[in-house]
């Protein structure tokens, strides 16, 4: 059993080689050679840095450098990314059955970048120094999704009044089309990365189109069923993110 802070280093040591664009497969090698070192190390009474120094990045930069970029690998993400992309920005409006290509449409790029930006780094950066401190991690994850989604309202607030004439207005049928091609999309895309979190960040989206359609008026409009709302589905998709890492790093 490896102590807190030699698992905290294997988790930031294959964040850091994830990062640097590695295989899946050399990561594993090296993750697991040196989980077998630490364990005999601290069998032996020694700790981490009797093995990785007193520079931990340091010592993931040289182990980093030998391995070769997963070019292959690499060709495949990057576009897919970008199609996951633009698929959420195609899945709300064609749930919504009001799909349409306007100048809004082509800012909300923006935000869309900007939020996998901030969880990118809340996920590389962030959850490893906490993995062995839930309720630090879970405050912290609340903290940031509230400022994204303030981010997000204040986006949509801001161009609401914007009056632009739409390029292209989807029928009926060419709305179903859409949110076919982008669940299409977010599955191959959870099987190829193998996590659901594409799923379960669509999942979220929906649930405002569906409550639109399903939910009385005056309870959809009133503001505390709103809040109430947002908390719920922020600590719930907080909490399956958490549990999907936790999975993720036992079985690795």
């Amino acid at each position: 059993m490896l102590s807190a802070k030699s698992e905290q280093f294997l988790i930031e040591l294959r964040m850091y080689l994830m990062q640097r664009g590695k295989s899946d497969e050399d990561i594993n090698e090296v993750v697991d050679e040196l989980e077998s070192h630490l364990i005999e190390s601290e069998k032996r009474g020694k700790n981490v840095e009797s093995i990785v120094g007193k520079d931990p990045k340091q010592y993931m930069k040289s182990i980093g450098e030998p391995l070769p970029i997963a070019a292959k690998e690499l060709m495949v993400l990057i576009p897919s990314t970008i199609l996951v992309i633009l698929a959420y920005l195609a899945y709300v409006p064609a749930l919504s059955g009001d799909f349409r290509l306007s100048q809004t449409v082509l800012w909300g790029v923006i935000p869309v970048v900007l939020s996998l930006l901030i969880y990118s780094s809340l996920i590389f950066k962030v959850f490893p120094k906490f993995h062995d401190k839930p309720v630090k991690l879970g405050l912290i994850a609340v903290a940031v999704s509230t400022l994204v989604l303030g981010f997000w309202v204040a986006f949509y607030l801001w161009m609401v009044p914007e009056t632009t004439s739409a390029y292209f207005t989807a029928t009926a049928e060419q709305n179903y089309m859409i949110l076919a091609v982008c669940l299409v999309v977010f599955i191959a895309y959870a099987l190829y990365t193998k996590s659901w979190i594409t799923i379960i960040v669509a999942a979220l989206m929906s649930a405002g189109p569906l409550a639109e359609k399903w939910i009385p008026q005056d309870v959809n409009e009133d503001p505390v069923y709103i809040a109430m709302a947002i908390g719920i589905f922020v600590l719930i998709g907080i909490s399956v993110i958490w549990l999907l890492m936790r999975k993720r790093r036992k079985t690795a």
